[in-house]
């Protein structure tokens, strides 16, 4: 028998004698806790509803389990994308070389994703109809169709991309060809268009399409093109950049890669070579940045501005070899390549030795330039021949608690994220994903019915049912902190993803684009202004990742905020001139809540900003001090200072770190005096989480 405590069944009995009196039908579907109460009558009522509840916890499952399409295209790069079109059934095309007459047995249609459209930005512009060929020349003159959709509208396929196995064909030119295009929405009535993010064309585990080389004879062509760079361009069909990402899966990776020491000039050549052991012919070599936030590398600053990539027999690479290089300024590969392997095709060329040489790389704090990469793979006969091969570096990070770092982590078989898989694989994983997304939003409609009918027969059922609700809102009440606390958490986690994937893929394309335009720009004042716009930007992006921390870790001691208070020391000021000490080392690692974790983070991040921005010091000294009841934060520098008391009134800054001392129930201290330096005492208690 079940006992309830009293604190259930006593306002359970009221609520019995109110429903007997007034009637069910006062317990309405808008009220708390109504929907999940109606869906577990609906479940003990309905074999379907129960049939429905444990396939969609089996989806659910699986689905965690399976590697995600990247959630949006870094910064604004879409694909390509046709001219306004007059005629919606003139066959319109894009055609790539490969290079060489090759064999081909899979090709993948990736459609495009605009996320600011919303639902209808899933599969942008996808083609009603079309068809795929191959050919053995240019004018595609008997050319074979090996995927055809002509004959109806094709189901829009979302986000999901399209992947076609084919019989084993040989060909050098693979021809996309749409014969029924999409009705233009913005702002016309009477053309059509049609848009694609990537055409990718395999050969077992070999990609034979991505970004060739540099003749524009090898780049894609195409019927008519809406040339918007960087947005859209016909390049981008082939430029290995799209929401397919990295050929992964879930197993989490133990390493980051490889990082080199920073250095104050972005000219100091930078470099890792890998030797096979022996000469191989190499068909692909796939380049994967480092992804991570690291002060050095967070938002691609470690991806070289400009680099070469050489393949050679003699270690010395005398300048006889193969060799591909990517200048800095606006081309295929764009800045930072966000979550997708940078391919290269040399075409079989003869090595044993593999170098990337940097020419030039993007600052990533005050005068200081690195070089990090995560994987370098080399692809003879569908067969990466540098897995765990020796590999030697310029140098290396001298950073005392740098850790995931090592030249032997570039050829480990990881990406700073997780363990690297062929694509066959990974398209059978993304393809399964595929279908299980679509039978999932195929039965929630049918639950939510199935709840909506149950919902309406309780409301309508009188006091007869009454017990029975009773009975089903004790049971929500009994599980009720463990079903929020699941809520939440799975809010957080998808907040936190939302965030990082979409607005910080933006920011980091903003950064990129703005610090590539102060380079190249000619008027001071443009490069002011670019500046400006990449300072705030980079501001912003750091701003955005300490909420996502926020969001992402619930149960958070106090460790962890200390780390992430030593990293935005980093992040902000530098570690050359910066003394940062925690007293006692030996402190305990309690639990913090968050809204205590986010004053003293937000408020220690002011007191920094204060010295970057305002102090013009030399030094800077940094201290933690924890007892069992309260945390001190102070940032004492020895920079140009100001008089209090000439002051009218704070700026933000000041004013928000006394504002948040408020809220904490602690104390905030400003000390300073012209030309001898400012002192910050910021002091919390541990337990300040009630306001």
């Amino acid at each position: 028998m079940l006992i309830l405590p009293k604190t259930i069944w006593i306002p359970s009995a009221r609520l019995v004698a109110g429903i007997v009196v007034i009637g069910g039908g006062n317990l309405r579907a808008e009220d708390a806790g109504w929907n999940a109460f109606a869906g577990r009558v609906a479940r003990v009522v309905s074999p379907e509803m129960r049939r429905i509840k444990a396939r969609l916890g089996e989806l659910d499952r699986e689905l965690n389990d399976l590697p995600q399409l990247r959630a949006a295209p870094l910064a604004e790069r879409y694909g390509y994308r046709s001219a306004m079109l007059y005629d919606q059934e003139e066959p319109q095309w894009v055609q790539l070389d490969l290079g060489r007459q090759q064999k081909i047995d899979r090709i993948v249609a990736v459609p495009t994703h605009i996320p600011k459209f919303g639902k209808k930005g899933e599969g942008y512009g996808f083609p009603l109809r079309f068809r795929i060929e191959v050919a053995g020349n240019p004018e595609m003159e008997g050319a074979v169709t090996v995927v055809d959709r002509t004959a109806e509208d094709v189901e829009h396929p979302g986000r999901h991309p399209m992947i076609f196995r084919i019989d084993p064909v040989e060909g050098r030119y693979v021809r996309f060809v749409s014969t029924r295009h999409v009705p233009v929405e913005e702002g016309f009535t009477d053309g059509f268009m049609w848009a694609l993010e990537e055409l990718m064309v395999l050969s077992g585990n070999k990609v034979l399409s991505g970004w060739l080389g540099p003749t524009t004879e090898e780049l894609p062509e195409a019927s008519s093109n809406l040339d918007f760079y960087p947005h859209w361009a016909q390049v981008r069909v082939a430029d290995s950049q799209s929401s397919l990402g990295l050929p992964v899966n879930m197993e989490e990776s133990p390493s980051l890669g490889y990082l080199s020491a920073s250095t104050d000039l972005p000219e100091n050549p930078k470099w890792v070579v890998v030797d096979f052991g022996r000469e191989y012919p190499i068909d692909e070599i796939r380049l994967i940045a480092v992804e991570s936030e690291e002060p050095e590398v967070v938002g691609g600053r470690a991806w070289p501005m400009a680099m070469v990539v050489e393949l050679s027999s003699d270690p010395t690479f005398p300048g006889e070899g193969w060799r591909q290089a990517q200048e800095r300024g606006p081309g295929p590969l764009l800045g930072f390549p966000g979550g997708c392997a940078v391919r290269l095709l040399p075409s079989g060329y003869r090595a044993r030795y593999l170098r990337i040489l940097t020419k030039e790389l993007w600052r990533h704090r005050k005068g200081q330039h690195a070089f990090a990469l995560a994987e370098v793979q080399a692809y003879s006969g569908g067969e990466n021949v540098a897995l765990g091969k020796p590999v030697q570096v310029s140098d290396v990070t001298d950073k005392p608690d740098a850790t995931g770092w090592a030249p032997e982590y570039v050829v480990d078989g990881f990406s700073s994220q997780h363990r690297l898989i062929e694509y066959p694989e990974y398209l059978d994983l993304i393809e399964r994903r595929g279908e299980l997304e679509r039978e999932q939003a195929a039965l929630l409609p049918q639950r939510d019915r199935k709840v909506r009918v149950t919902g309406q027969v309780l409301r309508f059922g009188g006091g007869t049912l009454g017990v029975v609700a009773v009975l089903g809102w004790a049971w929500t009440l009994v599980r009720q902190r463990t079903v929020k606390r699941r809520a939440v958490g799975q809010l957080r986690d998808q907040l936190a993803r939302d965030l990082h994937d979409d607005i910080g893929c933006n920011l980091g394309g903003i950064v990129l684009l703005s610090d590539m335009g102060s380079k190249s720009s000619g008027e001071e004042q443009a490069r002011e202004d670019f500046e400006t716009i990449r300072e705030t930007a980079e501001e912003t992006s750091q701003s955005m990742k300490d909420i996502v921390w926020l969001i992402r870790h619930g149960n958070t001691r106090l460790r962890d905020l200390l780390t992430r208070m030593r990293r935005a020391t980093e992040v902000n000021l530098g570690d050359e001139t910066v003394a940062l000490s925690v007293e006692p080392a030996d402190y305990r690692n309690r639990k913090v809540s968050l809204f205590f974790r986010r004053h003293v983070l937000f408020a220690f991040k002011e007191a920094l900003n204060n010295v970057r921005k305002h102090a013009g010091a030399a030094s800077v000294e940094v201290s933690i001090a924890i007892d069992d009841r309260d945390l001190r934060f102070e940032v004492r520098d020895d920079g140009r200072g100001f008089d209090p008391q000439e002051i009218e009134a704070p700026g933000n800054g000041l004013r928000n770190m006394q504002q948040r001392a408020e809220r904490l129930t602690g104390s905030c201290r400003v000390e300073s005096t012209p030309g001898e330096g400012t002192r910050i005492v910021f002091t919390s208690p541990l337990n300040s989480d009630l306001k």
